[in-house]
């Protein structure tokens, strides 16, 4: 080879053999032992795990295990959902600082306008610090009322019937949502008082629902027929009346207020006409009688009749 002529391309290069081209096929460890071996299949970088990376096996040993979630999804405005109760310093702390401060105060305005001496003043103390911490104890640590639960439908229950009970329970909860709704704008007895009234009346007609003896009744039978009236018609409409009524008590005053009053006392009487016609279907129930629709509907004119009520809902 003569000096200055490159080599061609099918002429092998010279070089050091210590130190072999990487980009050469069939170079570098992955090369096979023999020239007549197939070529192994490269791996990519992170394919193979490292010898300190967990592997499948292994991750099974202490890795999550996967299982269906069990449970009841439930939307967080919803009444089933648990609320924080208050904490440590709140169920103790407060009573017992309450209770400090009112005995403290009263000790200073017994021995500053000299009504009794040290030792009854001291007495007096001890007792409103007693009691203030009592009431203020019972008050933060009273047991809360949680939402009651929607009666079950017995699996027995003939279709038809259990359709109309499920329409009673769904009107139920949505009355029952609203009046949670309104309770902001209760700001006077009378309106509370209806809103009371009417989560009453929910819950009697809740219970019917969930009586066996009901649920065993056909879906034309006058007790069942009369509680999906009231559930879905005559609740609501009294419950829109006070809804109405409650909007006037916060805007207006005077003659109009005055006006608003008496309409939420004819309210709760009517919701007092219902709560009779329901007394009355748990008398029938509990007695194994039944009455047709038309009986019920004639109690609650005639009771609407003696109390002098025009009533806003048609029955």
């Amino acid at each position: 080879m003569s000096e200055g002529r490159e080599p061609s391309a099918d002429e092998p290069t010279s070089g050091d053999s210590r130190f072999p081209d990487p980009f050469a096929p069939g170079s570098g460890p992955d090369r096979p032992a023999a020239a007549d071996a197939p070529s192994a299949a490269r791996t990519a970088p992170g394919d193979q795990d490292l010898p300190w990376k967990a592997t499948a096996e292994r991750r099974d040993l202490w890795g999550p295990i996967e299982r269906p979630l069990e449970g009841t999804v439930r939307s967080p405005a919803s009444d089933a959902v648990g609320r924080p109760g208050p904490g440590p310093l709140a169920r103790f702390g407060a009573p017992v600082v309450l209770g400090a401060l009112a005995a403290l105060a009263a000790l200073v305005v017994v021995l500053g306008t000299g009504l009794a001496g040290p030792l009854i003043a001291l007495l007096t103390a001890a007792g409103v610090g007693v009691l203030t911490l009592g009431g203020v104890g019972l008050a933060v640590n009273a047991p809360r009322r949680s939402p009651a639960e929607p009666p079950v439908l017995d699996a027995s229950v003939p279709e038809g019937t259990r359709a109309v009970l499920e329409r009673i329970l769904e009107a139920d909860a949505t009355t029952r949502e609203r009046v949670a709704q309104e309770r902001p704008r209760a700001t006077v007895p009378s309106a509370a008082r209806v809103l009371d009234d009417v989560e009453s009346l929910l819950t009697r007609i809740d219970a019917l629902v969930g009586a066996e003896q009901l649920q065993s009744l056909r879906p034309s039978s006058g007790e069942v027929t009369m509680l999906e009236g009231m559930a879905t018609r005559y609740v609501p409409e009294l419950m829109d009346a006070a809804s109405d009524t409650l909007g006037v008590l916060l805007t207006f005053a005077g003659a109009a207020r005055d006006e608003a009053l008496e309409n939420l006392e004819s309210v709760d009487r009517q919701l007092a006409v219902l709560s009779e016609g329901v007394e009355q279907i748990e008398s029938d129930i509990v007695g194994g009688v039944s009455r047709s629709l038309e009986v019920h509907s004639e109690f609650l004119r005639a009771r609407f009749a003696d109390q002098h009520l025009n009533p806003i809902i048609d029955v």
